[in-house]
Order: structure tokens, then C-alpha cells, then sequence
């Protein structure tokens, strides 16, 4: 057996110094998973069921027309990021079996989707809305859902635990409706707060649309024409695309 010589021992050393004094790379966030996570988006279509919801004048069902347009921005969005739909067909599900869904998937959005009915057949246009707070409500920490209460409290704090998320509804909200407004045209759009029993409970930005009012004869021709549909999805998805851009800032 050969003793080691001089120079061998010399490169072993010269080895050694370079694997422990050369500087650490860095992952960027694009390499990390956990940093660069795919984000969860619930869509809530209308209605359902025995729950027709709005029926037009031509006899066109708001349930049918939530599900829709919920199955475009779905198809539109799959490929970046996780879409989960409330429902996938014509059935009813409760309204807090909807919320409950976008709260156990951890989504990171919520969004419910209408059609909107007047007695006033003239009344047209898009809505979209984000919780309002009750006066006086002020909502405490360490609520839990996931564990049972003994007193109606905790129950009570819990049902308005999306008042923590009014802002980032209201930014969701706005950049939604600007997008429909560019891309579409809407002669009547707005956005405002209401304490609407979906959003309440909903422990992420969450806001419902209200797509036109199926009362409407123009609206409601509009929102059978699968064209005209197609366009909302690609507004409501350029949206979301844009919130999540802007919270990466």
C-alpha cells in the first residue's frame, strides 16, 4: 500500500477550502414551493337545485347562468391556479355549506356570482359587492371555527369573521369591476357594502358579482349569448390575475 504523498494530501486541502468557504446559493422564491405556492380560488355559482333563483322574461334561470360563467373563468383559470366550484351541476347546496367549502380549502379567494332581479324592468347593469360591517362589531382574535362553542359568542364573532377582510375585498372588488368596465361595455357598473349572508362567514377577500339583471330584456338576451358570457369570464379572471400580481408587491 502506497504511502499518500505531498501533493495529493495538498489538493485534499485545497478541495476541502473551496466546498466550505464557497458561498451558499440562494433559491429564489419561483424555485420554492412553499414560498411560491399555488393559490386556491372558490367559485360560488348561484343558486341550484330546486332554487332557480331570478327567471327572466324569456325564461332563462339564474341558476343555469351562475354555473356557466363559473365553468368558463374555471376553464380559463386551471392552469394557474386551483379553482374549486361550489357545485359542479344542477343541485342545491346551503349557504353556509358554500362558505364552509372556501374555509375548509384554505382558498385564498372567494367568489360568489348572481344575477341580479328587479321589479323595475328597466333596472340593468353590473354589481359587485364586499361586506359591510355592523355597526358596533368589533371582531376579536383567537376564533376558531373548527372547535365547538359553548356559548353563541364564539359562534357570533366566527359568522363575522370576514370583517378582518373588508379591505382586501374592497381592492378585489374595485379591480374586478375596472376590468369588466374596460373590457366590456357596461353602461351602468357599481360597487358597494352590503352585510350579504355568503360573504359574512368567508375567512378570506371574498365578493359577490352580480352579472346584469336577468329582468332586464337587454340584459337577459346578453347573458344567453355564450360570446357575451365568455367576455365576462375573461374580465372577472383578468381581475383575479391582477389582485394576486399587486399582493406579491
Amino acid at each position: 500500500m502506497k504511502t499518500p504523498t505531498v501533493s495529493t494530501f495538498c489538493i485534499f486541502i485545497i478541495m476541502v477550502a473551496v466546498i466550505i468557504f464557497s458561498p451558499v446559493r440562494q433559491v429564489s422564491c419561483a424555485e420554492n414551493p412553499f414560498i411560491n405556492e399555488i393559490k386556491t380560488v372558490v367559485l360560488n355559482p348561484g343558486h341550484g337545485g330546486h332554487d332557480h333563483g331570478v327567471k327572466g322574461p324569456a325564461g332563462t334561470l339564474e341558476k343555469n347562468v351562475t354555473l356557466g360563467l363559473a365553468q368558463l373563468i374555471r376553464d380559463q383559470l386551471k392552469k394557474k391556479y386551483k379553482i374549486i366550484l361550489t357545485r359542479s351541476d344542477d343541485y342545491w347546496v346551503d349557504i353556509p355549506g358554500r362558505t364552509a367549502v372556501a374555509n375548509h380549502k384554505k382558498a385564498d379567494l372567494f367568489i360568489s356570482i348572481h344575477a341580479g332581479g328587479s321589479f323595475l324592468h328597466q333596472a340593468k347593469g353590473i354589481n359587485i359587492f364586499y361586506y359591510k360591517e355592523l355597526a358596533g362589531f368589533a371582531l376579536e382574535s383567537g376564533t376558531d371555527s373548527s372547535k365547538p362553542s359553548g356559548t353563541s359568542r364564539p359562534q357570533v364573532l366566527w359568522e363575522q369573521i370576514q370583517t378582518k377582510h373588508i379591505a382586501s375585498s374592497k381592492v378585489l372588488a374595485q379591480i374586478i369591476l375596472n376590468n369588466i368596465n374596460s373590457r366590456l361595455e357596461i353602461s351602468t357598473s357599481k360597487m358597494e357594502n352590503a352585510d350579504l349572508m355568503v360573504l359574512k362567514g368567508a375567512d378570506m377577500p371574498a365578493i359577490l358579482i352580480e352579472i346584469g339583471y336577468l329582468t332586464n330584456p337587454a340584459d337577459e338576451k346578453n347573458l344567453q349569448n355564450p360570446e357575451a358570457l365568455s367576455h365576462f369570464a375573461t374580465a372577472i379572471c383578468n381581475g383575479i390575475d391582477e389582485y394576486f400580481r399587486n399582493s406579491k408587491r
